[in-house]
Parts: structure tokens; C-alpha cells; sequence
């Protein structure tokens, strides 16, 4: 898994119902800025969106550190997902599974 700074600049809801199996949707989309370092580039700056999990959903826009995993999308490509987001300078993780603290 890889972890990069993260800063969110806001949040996005969209949903609707599916035409397919009439089912209701939801996607949370984090507008973002990625920094990360490469051998060859040094510094980059990325920005883009990046789908949240249910569990991250209420994330506030501000500086985190983001780990990613890769995950199968529907359909069949490898994307990467946000595992779990620690405010920048924290120490805690907020988990994207079911772990509960003890």
C-alpha cells in the first residue's frame, strides 16, 4: 500500500436511481491535490478526484495523510482507493473497514 499527502478541497455528493436494477446510488468524490515524489520528476502536484468510501464520506476539506490500496472496479480494472485518511500531522488512522477500537 502506498501513502501520499492528500489535501481535499471539497466533497462532492452525486446519486440517483439505477436504470438497471432501480436500485438508489450515492458516490461521494473528493475534489483533491495529490503531492508525491518520484526519482525521476522530484515533487508533483496532482489534481483530480478520487471516489471516497462509505465509511470517509463525511471527510472535511484539509491536509491528510491518504494510503491507498488497489481495488477491481466494475469493470475488471485495477483502480486505487483510499484505504484510510489520518489528518496530516496525526498519529490515528480512520479505518475504511469494519475495525472497531478497543
Amino acid at each position: 500500500m502506498s501513502k501520499q499527502k492528500l489535501t481535499i478541497l471539497q466533497v462532492i455528493q452525486k446519486g440517483g436511481t439505477s436504470k438497471k436494477t432501480g436500485l438508489p446510488w450515492e458516490i461521494h468524490s473528493a475534489q483533491c491535490i495529490l503531492e508525491q515524489e518520484t526519482e525521476k520528476n522530484g515533487r508533483e502536484l496532482l489534481v483530480g478526484t478520487v471516489n471516497l468510501p462509505k465509511e470517509l464520506w463525511a471527510s472535511q476539506p484539509g491536509d491528510y495523510l491518504a494510503e491507498f490500496g488497489l481495488a477491481q472496479s466494475m469493470d475488471g480494472k485495477l483502480e486505487p482507493r483510499i484505504v484510510s485518511l489520518v489528518p496530516f500531522g496525526a498519529q490515528k488512522a480512520k479505518p475504511s473497514a469494519g475495525v472497531s477500537a478497543a
